[in-house]
């Protein structure tokens, strides 16, 4: 019975890695250019997708930002003001599309 145990939450975790490999796949990467209070500005490599316009809520650094304004591949994202005090200009940042459902925080 342990065995039988042990052998479904590895296939769960399995499951669960494929999955979380091919969310990250659709991950933009860009470099942060600004920092202004609460406002963070990120240049993105290569195209924008659809999804990328103001006032959608994206997944980035490990938060759920805003996205402010949209220019060209020059995206500027509303982060708490707590999360923005720790990010640096030249840093680099991955922005995935939000689903809405996950939680976030504590």
């Amino acid at each position: 019975m342990g065995k039988k145990i042990r052998v479904g939450i590895m296939a769960v975790m399995l499951f669960a890695g494929m999955a979380a490999s091919a969310l990250a796949a659709d991950a933009l990467n860009g470099k942060v250019s600004q920092v202004a209070g609460d406002k963070i500005t990120v240049v993105l490599e290569g195209a924008v997708p659809d999804w990328v316009k103001a006032g959608a809520t994206v997944t980035a650094g490990s938060a759920a930002p805003k996205i402010v304004s949209v220019k060209g591949n020059e995206v500027v994202l509303r982060f708490s003001k707590s999360k923005a005090a720790r990010i640096k200009v030249d840093s680099t940042m991955s922005l995935e599309e939000s689903s809405g459902d996950a939680m976030q925080g504590c």
